[in-house]
């Protein structure tokens, strides 16, 4: 594999992690729709805690309720 094929795989990793269409990283690198899709499940996991995790509520999880503070800090309680 030269140093162009090379680098035509690594941008078509990181777009497929980035969540990049397949059909869209072929056109946009060249290779076929094929290699890309093998590409695909090589570098995106199917079951990643991430996934797993990400449509899970505080309910489910079993840990109650969190509270979230957004609210920039007040520059007097920075001081104390």
């Amino acid at each position: 594999m030269n140093n162009t094929t090379k680098a035509k795989y690594d941008v078509a990793a990181r777009m497929l992690k980035g969540k990049i269409d397949v059909e869209e990283v072929a056109m946009m690198t060249g290779l076929s729709l094929d290699e890309v899709k093998k590409l695909k499940e090589e570098v995106v996991p199917h079951n990643s805690e991430i996934e797993m995790l990400k449509n899970l509520d505080t309910t489910e999880l079993n840990i109650g309720e969190i509270l979230f503070d957004d609210l920039p800090a007040d520059a007097d309680d920075m001081e104390e």
